[in-house]
């Protein structure tokens, strides 16, 4: 008995064209992300003012989700988890996407909803600090005046 061994990744069917599109658009999308990470300082700005202007209200999923990338770039005075997640979620209508950008798109829109929460928490954690701080400041210039009270007590009564 012979049985036919079927390839894990078998090359896809020619009469599926949208299969190699959403590939090719995923794997441009990967290679945009990893040009910007050889790029300066500059060039980031240069590439998001660009991306910024010419691709914010474009019809074409591709174009807006390298906007997305620029907005994710960490370390960057343009970067914005706020403008990002707004971005994803306000598309035109006439959008077309493919199943892989459309899960992709909903990927990073969930996630970017779990860095806003957790950037909200961390602020809210930071004031809860700094407020702790300052109460701790205060009972620590009230022991040290008790303490100086207690201090000028005992010269008097040694006296």
């Amino acid at each position: 008995m012979h049985t036919s061994v079927q390839p894990a990744h078998s090359p896809p069917d020619p009469e599926e064209p949208w299969l190699v599109r959403e590939t090719d658009d995923l794997g441009e999308l990967m290679h945009y992300y990893s040009s910007l990470q050889d790029k300066s300082g500059s060039e980031l700005i240069e590439e998001y003012q660009y991306a910024n202007i010419h691709y914010r209200d474009s019809a074409d999923l591709q174009q807006r989700l390298k906007l997305l990338l620029l907005l994710l770039l960490p370390n960057t005075g343009f970067q914005s988890t706020h403008a990002a997640l707004d971005l994803m979620k306000n598309t035109p209508e006439q959008i077309e996407t493919t199943p892989a950008t459309t899960a992709f798109r909903d990927l990073l829109i969930s996630l970017l909803k779990q860095q806003r929460a957790a950037n909200l928490k961390i602020r809210n954690l930071t004031e809860k600090v700094r407020t702790t701080e300052a109460e701790v400041k205060i009972l620590q210039n009230k022991i040290n005046a008790i303490k100086d009270i207690e201090k000028n007590f005992m010269r008097k009564s040694t006296f």
